[in-house]
């Protein structure tokens, strides 16, 4: 796969480079056709099988105003400290507001991919916290947490500070970075 193959595959699946300005941003608001679009789409979609090897079953339901926490076994809890940074130093972020559960799947899978093609060691996520969804659940929120807990190269994610998401942002840093700054393989 050549890099404009690749970059368009990735902008096609909602992976982007994620910008480095340190300044903050209010979030982008949607309008409401296209929310309502999102909405629709979402609604209609037709349940496919595809091979992101994520499970899709429907996950026990989760408060959408408490944050997530996650530090892998044998790793120490000061790694959380990372995450904690402002502002979080994403080296690629995803953006779900609008996908489905079967589109987000296929963009974190991806994401999964370019994590190891390229080592990248910090990843933000951005699932929202549900305001848009049918019943008002954060259902992104708990598939994105049992797709990291899964994932055994994701030493530790959190929720994002308030000011850059708060808990419909995930932060997360991957065992590339623990290699690489602890010397272990």
């Amino acid at each position: 796969m050549n890099d404009d193959s690749f970059k368009a595959l990735m902008l096609k699946n909602g992976v982007e480079q994620a910008n480095r300005d340190v300044r903050i941003r209010p979030p982008k608001k949607m309008s409401s056709e296209a929310i309502e679009a999102a909405r629709a789409r979402a609604e209609d979609a037709v349940t496919t099988f595809a091979d992101h090897g994520l499970s899709t079953e429907e996950p026990a339901p989760m408060d959408k105003n408490k944050p997530l926490e996650y530090v892998a076994y044998e790793v120490d809890r000061s790694v959380l400290g990372l995450l904690d940074e402002a502002p979080f130093s994403a080296q690629y972020e995803v953006d779900l507001h609008g996908h489905t559960v079967d589109e987000a799947a296929n963009a974190i899978a991806i994401l999964f991919q370019i994590m190891n093609e390229h080592r990248l060691t910090h990843i933000r996520i951005i699932h929202g916290v549900g305001r848009h969804s049918k019943h008002g659940r954060p259902l992104l929120k708990a598939y994105i947490n049992r797709w990291l807990k899964n994932n055994p190269d994701i030493v530790a994610f959190a929720s994002a500070r308030r000011s850059d998401g708060g808990v419909g942002v995930v932060n997360a840093v991957t065992s590339s970075l623990f290699n690489d700054r602890w010397g272990r393989t």
